[in-house]
């Protein structure tokens, strides 16, 4: 008769230990391997942005720039991209702002006069899951008829239009989670309602507003089609800027480059700033679920 030997519990012990290092190791590896996926193309287009054209259609192609310029920035800026950005600031920061002052008190209204999933919050965002391309023949034969075509303030009324919804639901979503008694000890103390908004309603509302300002600032900033069919020459987004270097002239890679760093640095730069506010909007929301 064969004895069965159990392992001991120290050897069980130490392959736990083992198994739980081995899924520790695999999780990093997935999260470096994704993170990886999502930064090459950012650390393919800054290595880009510094190479010289001689560069660009080497065989074999080389990784870092030999001779690093900064010739690329000066001659993207030149011709078109200075124009770009800049109206892409003007247009996205006055519609942005636009959005948070029309849209907070319509959330506090959403927020406090209607249930949480009903009827009306469905309809306010099913207004920004509207495809683009559906209005946009009705806005530019409005904007003719008007004389907003090729205009900033076309342009800032459409983008508000269109990130308004979002930024009402957003709004709506972080309000709820306000307790009512702060605004009812507001009231007791005789505060009027200006003072209500003002000392109350908007500190505590802080992150939600930052989360919803740079949602619809990105939104506003990237968006391609409104500008391309409701501009002419006169105003100029960067996304339209970017597609008309290959509409006009042979494509360098170069400036492209150059020109997408300068853009996306600044809406990097707010969100890594503005993260914390972002986190805890997001677990506002999925809270509320």
């Amino acid at each position: 008769m064969s004895g069965h030997v159990s392992p001991s519990p120290a050897s069980a012990s130490e392959g736990n230990r083992l198994m739980m290092t081995l899924g520790i190791v695999a999780k990093h590896a997935v999260i470096v391997l994704i993170l990886a996926l999502f930064l090459l193309p950012l650390a393919w287009l800054l290595l880009t942005a510094f190479k010289p054209y001689s560069e660009l259609f080497t065989t074999p192609p080389t990784v870092l720039p030999v001779n690093g310029t900064l010739v690329n920035f000066s001659e993207g800026w030149a011709i078109g991209g200075g124009k770009g950005i800049g109206d892409s600031l003007i247009v996205s920061s006055i519609s942005t702002a636009l959005c948070l002052i029309l849209g907070f008190p319509a959330a506090y209204a959403l927020a406090r006069r209607f249930p949480p999933h009903g009827q009306m919050s469905f309809t306010i965002l099913s207004l920004r899951m509207l495809p683009p391309i559906v209005p946009v023949i009705g806005f530019y034969i409005l904007f003719q008829e008007l004389s907003l075509f090729d205009t900033y303030t076309g342009l800032v009324i459409v983008y508000t239009f269109m990130n308004l919804p979002l930024v009402i639901w957003l709004l709506a979503e972080f309000i709820r989670q306000i307790p009512k008694t702060y605004e009812e000890a507001a009231r007791i103390d005789g505060a009027p309602w200006y003072r209500l908004f003002w000392d109350v309603l908007l500190p505590l509302s802080a992150p939600g507003i930052l989360t919803a300002g740079i949602l619809a600032m990105i939104f506003a900033w990237n968006e391609f089609l409104f500008a391309l069919v409701l501009t002419g020459e006169k105003v100029i987004t960067l996304p339209k800027a970017l597609a008309s270097f290959f509409l006009f002239q042979q494509p360098n890679w170069g400036q492209l480059g150059a020109i997408g760093i300068v853009a996306i640095t600044p809406l990097l730069i707010v969100s890594y700033y503005m993260q914390r506010s972002l986190i805890r909007s997001f677990s506002v929301e999925l809270g509320g679920r």
